[in-house]
């Protein structure tokens, strides 16, 4: 019997643990940094989750840009990751993204009302599919864990923090928790996503190049739109309509987290050129993460063009209609005073930029694993999440991510039963 050690339990996790586990030949080990917060019947809205604590990991912070203040970074933590916490998933077709049959996909049941305002505005908005069944959210672990957990080969191990690597040689041979605790293995699969997973690597001494480098995420701005009294609908789902031209994108959202009289137009770049890193911070040994985004004109030309598209939108007579107000910052600055002016558009991205929380390729195949996801130099060691990623793909990673897990699975099964 082969011993795999899966460690997070986020969207990858989840399907790599239930894949390896369909074969009675392996056991499989999950373990994750938080809790298993049981099915996830809640009706799909990004921020849903925001004042649960329990459902976010507190303890990342970012660099945007040189000299930028260091800001939260969230991300899911419990079964499922970040997909506890979202459901669009930003393909015109399910099957042109691989997904399988246990990840359910509907279309929207209603747009809201700053969606459907959109998609009279712009003709090429189009609405997102859902991870969903019968109108409510299935996360990862909802779909490819939960069914399976009486099987007598999968052990899922919750509020257990891998630490570091056991190292014998250059072989893996397990992990060591934060609580002290040893998982042994004969294969390692290190699924907890682009930032943690560069950092358990390097707290580890893993020293093949590439650790950590070349990190990405979809820079963003957001425009907050002041709805209607009539506008407001806190049911609707949150994010349900999309433009996306060219590499970039634009988001309408219905209402946001605690505060459901304002929604927001979202500006992105989703095909961006500048690269960050992971290191670890010399004395804590916690990652430090610089996304150096917009690190190149190209970026920051091509998102001052998304961004101004947002601004006119925001203006669009149809939008006007549901959200009499559009403003650019906290401080109450009209987006109508930003019309026309790029070099105001401009200042004002390099000073309010956000992002998508969609962070991939610090641990690149081709470069610090093969094709296979097998870390060079190293045997037992596997990366399986979206670290491998030439990049941040050009829409939401969430199916990207899926699919990329299904077919690493299908490779390590074979590569044990040859």
């Amino acid at each position: 019997m082969t011993r795999w050690l899966i460690i997070g339990g986020g969207a990858a996790g989840c399907v790599v643990a239930s894949r390896l586990s369909e074969d009675p030949s392996n056991h499989v080990t999950l373990l994750e940094a938080g809790p298993d917060h049981g099915p996830d019947h809640a009706a799909t809205d990004v921020g849903l989750f925001l004042d649960d604590s329990d459902r976010w990991h507190d303890d990342s912070t970012v660099v945007r840009r040189p000299g930028a203040v260091a800001e939260h970074y969230w991300q899911g933590r419990g079964l499922g990751g970040s997909s506890l916490l979202n459901g669009p998933v930003m393909v015109p077709n399910p099957n042109d993204a691989g997904v399988t049959q246990l990840l359910p996909i509907e279309s929207p049941l209603t747009l809201g009302t700053v969606g459907q305002a959109v998609m009279n505005a712009a003709p090429d908005a189009q609405s997102v599919l859902l991870a969903r069944r019968d109108g409510r959210r299935v996360s990862a672990a909802d779909a490819y864990l939960r069914p399976f957990l009486d099987r007598q080969n999968l052990l899922v191990v919750g509020d257990s923090t891998a630490t570091r690597l056991l190292v014998v040689g250059r072989s893996i041979r397990g992990v060591v928790t934060e609580a002290g605790a040893e998982h042994l293995a004969d294969r390692v699969v290190v699924c907890a996503g682009a930032i943690r997973t560069p950092a358990l690597l390097l707290a580890s001494g893993i020293d093949t190049p590439g650790v950590g480098e070349g990190l990405q995420d979809h820079p963003a701005l957001a425009i907050t739109l002041e709805l209607a009294p009539q506008a407001i609908d806190p049911l609707s789902p949150n994010i349900v309509v999309a433009i996306d031209r060219s590499g970039t994108q634009i988001l309408a959202t219905n209402h946001l987290p605690g505060a459901p009289q304002y929604g927001a137009l979202i500006a992105a770049l989703m095909t961006p050129t500048s690269v960050g890193r992971v290191t670890l911070d010399s004395g804590s040994g916690s990652p430090v993460v610089e996304l150096n985004q917009l690190a190149t004109e190209a970026d920051i030309e091509r998102l001052t063009d998304v961004s101004i598209a947002a601004i006119e939108l925001s203006a669009h007579a149809a939008v006007r209609a549901v959200a009499p107000s559009a403003f650019v910052d906290d401080q109450g600055t009209l987006a109508e005073s930003l019309r026309g002016d790029r070099a105001a558009v401009r200042s004002w991205m390099l000073t309010h930029l956000t992002g998508y929380h969609h962070v991939a390729g610090s641990c690149r195949r081709g470069v610090v694993t093969d094709e296979r996801g097998s870390v060079n130099g190293y045997s037992g060691l596997y990366v399986g999440d979206a670290s491998l990623f030439d990049g941040v793909p050009p829409i939401n990673p969430y199916m990207s991510v899926i699919t990329l897990a299904e077919q690493l699975s299908a490779d390590w099964r074979d590569s044990t039963t040859t």
